[in-house]
Formats: C-alpha cells, structure tokens, sequence
C-alpha cells in the first residue's frame, strides 16, 4: 500500500491516526486532501455525507468508516465503532487481514439470486425481494457455492461451517436449510438448495 487518505473533521483524531500508522508503514503517503482520489484505503471519520460524496465519484474506492453510532454504513467496506482499539486496528493493517475479503459492493451471484455476504442480504432477480439472512445462513450458502457443483454431506457442513460444536448435530444443517429455503423461497422463488444423495448442493 502505497497511499492512505485519512478524512476528518477532528484535527487531533486524524494526525494522532496518522502518525501512528507511519509508525508502522514509514513508506506511506497519507493524505488529508479530498481533491484528488488516488489513495488505495480512505479513513472516514463519522461523515456519511462525505463517504456519500466520495463514493459517487468512483464506487470502487475501499473505504474505512469510523462511526460513534452506527454499526453498518452503506458503501463502507468496514465500520469501525468509536471508540477502537487502535493496537487491534494497526495490527490488522498489518497483518493485511483490515478488510473483510469480500467487500460490501460485492456479490455472489447464482441463478436469479445476488448474496452479499457483508451486508447478509439475498436478492431475487425473480420476485425483486431483499432478503436478511443470519450469519450461518450466510456461510453455508457460501460454502457450497465455492464447492459447487458438488454434493456436500450434512457432516461436511456441520465441520466446516460450525466447527463440529459438541452441541450440534446434524439435525441441526436440516433445521438451518429448511428455515433458509423458506425464508428465500418465499413468494415462488426458485429453489435455493437441492437436496442429493442426503447432501446438499447450490442450485446454480
């Protein structure tokens, strides 16, 4: 990473931010500047008109949005509740692990469906509903997507996606993709999650 714009109101919280990261990234150029957009990480301190204005220009900047209230920021890849951890956030620079790998303008996209993972919504191409889902609907969409098209078994998911937890069974990866299917499938969507030789597999 060879630039950082950090954007803020707050004097004080945009230089101490500052110096803290040039402690770490010597080599970075941190701008404070909005008028020209070539940083590759933007720091928003608690503005959403400005994240607003700057997304309009180019919706492909990666963004981090410090808010005192809020938890989800539309167009923020990630939201950071004031007050932080600045020892956790400089570590997470630098271990590269800041950004979630699948950004908030991203998607999965399958049949008629778009899955957003960060933002944990589905939508229907077909019935044009937006769907929350729970952040285990969420994972075992998302792993059978990036094994499909193969058939999954129930003690695969149960591994991979709640870790074989003493307490769970695989009554529970039933309950879950029941409870999925109806939720998606709601008002004639097609379906979701073909079961297979008592496994499962995305419709795709």
């Amino acid at each position: 990473m060879k630039k950082i714009s950090i954007l803020s109101q707050n004097d004080a919280f945009k230089e101490d931010l500052s110096s803290q990261i040039q402690k770490i990234f010597p080599d970075i150029d941190i701008s404070f500047d909005l008028s020209v957009l070539d940083s590759e990480l933007y720091l928003i301190d608690d503005n959403e008109n400005l994240l607003n204005q700057i997304i309009q220009k180019d919706k492909s900047l990666r963004i981090v949005f410090f808010s005192s209230t809020k938890e989800v920021v539309e167009n923020a890849d990630l939201v950071i509740k004031k007050p932080f951890s600045l020892v956790n956030f400089l570590k997470s620079m630098e271990e590269n692990t800041l950004l979630p790998k699948v950004r908030r303008k991203e998607c999965i996209n399958f049949i008629e469906y778009s899955l957003y993972p960060v933002k944990k919504e589905i939508t229907s191409s077909k019935t044009g509903d937006t769907i929350k889902l729970t952040e285990k609907e969420v994972e075992i969409l998302k792993y059978l997507y990036a094994n499909s098209p193969s058939i999954i078994s129930k003690e695969e998911l149960l591994e991979n996606v709640w870790g074989y937890c003493s307490d769970m069974t695989t009554h529970t990866i039933e309950t879950h993709i029941y409870r999925l299917r109806q939720k998606v499938e709601q008002n004639n969507g097609t379906q979701i999650i073909i079961t297979e030789n008592n496994g499962y597999r995305l419709n795709i």
